[in-house]
């Protein structure tokens, strides 16, 4: 009997542009021989619990003739029919199989998500012989359904909005009391569930709740909305309005042609960069005189002001931006959880930029390879509009470029030049950003069709250490053609990024350098193989007068080959190193990842005398102060936690120090 795995989507996804349950379901070779249901077992079932009526066509699609196949398709009809039989207006499935795994994915759509996912689970049922008896779950789930249902008039003023480009947002909220419903809509007739938000920031318009217009003799009702109410009511019509019309006549009302319905959007992902590129890009964006909203992993900035502090690099936190009043741009950092889960918050964005794909999350739920997880992220390319950024250094994400549909297509490298660019590529590609000497300085430039355009020398961007921080370069030159391309100045570039430094404030725990103490603290957030060996080649370039020191971890959700790796990675760059514990997710022993650290190391030649395990805390880390001397660099590689937390530590640690003076 197939095993399922459900993943629901609450937004557009990198498998379909409609909400949808993604299922799994994963057979055992017996499975594909002889299947436990048959249509004919189904179609009794549904009949006698009064699903369907004897005279109705079920399946409405032909089922394929291979059995994987035919059961998914199966499932995903029955699920559609549960969801259409409570009126949701669901049609929207499709199989993919890969006979040689025995796994067959399958998508189902749906309004409401607890519908769709509720839909799933009893069509899951029923075809694997535990559920014998429908009429009573059917009905439980039929009120269930009912409860949830868009109205039509919600239903037609989405699909008008759709047509007109309009951002639609469905919100949630708490059912309406009677005595609340009847005060707040004196009496009129009004639909629950129908609470939209329609356009972005200053454009953006909630209509709570929607008015039945099949008995009304004109639309004034549709305005109705009480302090959404910004127009004068029409006159009545002599022609009675159907749901479609009426929403074509309300959106015409809310946005007038000349009236803008959305916000700009940049939307970034990679493996490594993205927060700091996303931090880049906003900075300039304000430069530029807007008024940026910013999500990234430390948290949703809106023009600057933080708003919710922690990881908010998928659709919660993008919502929360798009939906906001005080910014006119929006700047996304998305990261792969966002978009493997939930979902976007956008059907498309104006600018999409990946900045590159390496080993890295290999032990999140459904992620197992690096191909995989290129994959993944090649969906948020595929929805930009306007530009797409692609790391040209990079395969996985030089591969996107054979997929990605917007008018304007830029590859950045570091590596090669503009003609060799456009002769590997010159059908696909309109524009690059590449590294071209001029006057003895290494410039970042960008060649637009037939356009060159000299930007800045790399040294003079603060956040590249003069050049020396690679990948540093890389983020900056990404930053710098994403927002050429949405239409930001040349020189406001330039001015934006000489006054962008990569400091505790402007890019914490990415690259940030500390000289409170007797010796030199560089604190980054490298946590995987790729980002580690960068860091340790800028680490190579710094001349220091005593010793290379490195405290550095593992992470949550990362397989032991790869903690191993990054061991590895660090190997013969430093003279001794400090194997900081880090829990993970999944409840492995304390200790296991240090050890697992340990093991790399040694494996790629360092001395056992060379290295210490280490745990968490405050104490830890001035155990690691106090093995420093003066003169010697200390790299700390910390997480999302500690990172906030370093300058708290060296002010402490200051502060001991300047009552307890001691070695160092």
């Amino acid at each position: 009997m197939p095993v399922f795995k459900y993943f629901p989507y609450n937004g557009p996804n990198r498998r379909s542009d409609t909400p949808v349950v993604e299922v799994i379901l994963k057979f055992t070779p017996g499975d594909a021989n002889g299947f436990p249901a048959q249509v004919s077992d189904i179609r009794e079932l549904l009949e006698s619990a009064g699903v369907l009526e004897s005279d109705e066509h079920f399946p409405e699609v032909a089922l394929p003739g291979e059995r994987m196949a035919w059961y998914s398709s199966l499932l995903a009809q029955t699920a559609l029919l549960f969801q259409r039989k409570t009126g949701h207006r669901v049609s929207f499935f499709s199989v993919s199989c890969t006979p040689e795994r025995n796994r067959c994915m399958t998508l189902i759509e749906h309004e409401h998500c607890d519908v769709g996912m509720t839909a799933v689970k009893l069509a899951c049922e029923l075809l694997t012989a535990k559920r014998r008896l429908l009429a009573e779950p059917f009905r439980m789930f039929s009120k269930f359904a009912k409860d949830r249902l868009l109205p039509i008039e919600t239903g037609a003023v989405i699909k008008a909005a759709d047509r007109r480009d309009i951002p639609v947002t469905q919100l949630e909220r708490n059912p309406f009391r009677r005595a609340d419903f009847d005060e707040l809509t004196g009496g009129k007739c009004i639909r629950l569930n129908g609470l939209l938000l329609l356009g972005h920031g200053k454009q953006q318009h909630v209509l709570d709740g929607t008015y039945c217009i099949s008995t009304s003799k004109d639309f004034s009702h549709l305005f109705e909305t009480g302090k959404q109410q910004e127009t004068s009511r029409p006159g009545s019509l002599s022609e009675p309005l159907t749901a479609d019309s009426a929403a074509e006549i309300l959106l015409d009302r809310l946005f007038p042609s000349n009236k803008p319905v959305r916000m700009p959007i940049i939307a970034i992902t990679g493996t490594n960069g993205k927060t700091t590129t996303t931090r880049m890009v906003s900075h300039i964006i304000s430069m530029a005189g807007h008024k940026p909203g910013m999500v990234c992993t430390d948290g949703v900035f809106l023009n600057g002001q933080v708003l919710d502090e922690g990881d908010f690099g998928a659709r919660v936190g993008h919502l929360k931006v798009l939906t906001s009043k005080e910014v006119d741009f929006a700047v996304l950092e998305t990261h792969h959880k966002g978009i493997l889960y939930d979902g976007f918050a956008f059907p498309w964005c104006d600018v999409a930029v990946c900045l590159n794909v390496t080993e890295d999350h290999l032990g999140t739920p459904g992620v197992d390879s690096v191909e995989q997880m290129a994959e993944i992220k090649s969906a948020l390319p595929e929805r930009g509009k306007q530009a797409v950024v692609l790391n040209a250094d990079n395969l996985h994400c030089l591969a996107m470029l054979k997929r990605v549909t917007a008018k304007q297509r830029c590859l950045v490298s570091m590596e090669y030049s503009r003609d060799q660019l456009f002769d590997a590529h010159g059908s696909s590609l309109t524009c690059c950003c590449v590294l071209e000497v001029i006057n003895n300085q290494l410039f970042i430039v960008i060649h637009d069709r037939h356009a060159r355009l000299p930007v800045m020398p790399v040294e003079s961007i603060p956040a590249t250490f003069g050049g020396t921080a690679l990948f540093m370069v890389s983020n900056a030159m990404h930053a710098i053609v994403a927002t050429y391309l949405a239409g930001v100045g040349v020189e406001t570039i330039q001015t934006a990024m000489n006054s962008f430094a990569s400091s505790d404030e402007s890019t914490p725990g990415r690259l940030n350098v500390f000289d409170d103490l007797p010796f030199r603290i560089i604190m980054d957030f490298a946590h995987n193989p790729d980002g580690m060996s960068r860091v340790c080649e800028f680490i190579d370039q710094q001349e220091v007068l005593g010793r290379k020191l490195v405290a550095f971890a593992g992470s949550v959700d990362r397989t032991d080959e790869t903690i191993r790796r990054m061991g590895k990675s660090m190997a013969r760059h430093f003279d001794f190193y400090f194997c900081k514990e880090y829990l993970r997710a999944d409840g492995t022993q304390p200790r296991t990842v240090a050890h697992i650290l340990q093991q790399g190391l040694i494996e790629a030649g360092v001395a056992d005398n060379q290295i210490a395990l280490t745990t968490h805390g405050q104490d830890v880390i001035f155990e690691i102060f106090d093995a420093c001397q003066p003169g010697d660099l200390l790299l700390m590689l910390l997480g999302h936690v500690e990172k906030h937390l370093m300058s708290g530590y060296i002010q402490n640690y200051a502060s001991k120090l300047s009552k307890h003076p001691g070695p160092a």
